[in-house]
């Protein structure tokens, strides 16, 4: 079974260790690359605005298309993901459909992102079975 390492990053230019240790792992391990971006939005504001959602979408595919670029340029193929909502339940969503080996995230408010992700009891996953990389800027 391909393993798969997930990345997750804010921007291209805050989070280019992230994707370069994302990068790495995937040439290392000869695994699928994917690289999300969660654009931060609860459902429990009540307030929807499609079209600056789909403004925030565009931006944030864009971006992604960046990062898979420096991927390529790395001999690594990626693939890209946009998701919204809370960013540590799309996260952990996201690792769980893909059975990622690896998520691969900045350090920023780890604390609460590693108990999220790995709390069965908040996320109601199992992924006891993946690595959380963090990554110092």
């Amino acid at each position: 079974m391909s393993k798969t390492i997930l990345a997750a990053i804010r921007d291209v230019m805050s989070d280019r260790s992230v994707l370069k240790m994302a990068i790495d792992l995937a040439k290392d391990e000869g695994a699928k690359l994917v690289i999300c971006h969660v654009i931060n939005r609860s459902e429990d504001l009540g307030v929807f605005n499609p079209a600056a959602e789909a403004a925030l979408v565009y931006k944030a595919e864009r971006m992604l298309e960046e990062a898979i670029d420096i991927a390529k340029k790395n001999n690594v193929d990626a693939i890209k993901v946009v998701k919204v909502g809370r960013p540590s339940e799309r996260i952990s969503e996201l690792a769980k459909q893909l059975n990622a080996s690896n998520i691969v995230l900045g350090n920023r408010k780890l604390k609460g992102i590693r108990n999220w992700l790995f709390s069965e009891f908040s996320t109601g996953f199992n992924l006891k079975n993946t690595t959380l990389v963090s990554v110092e800027k």
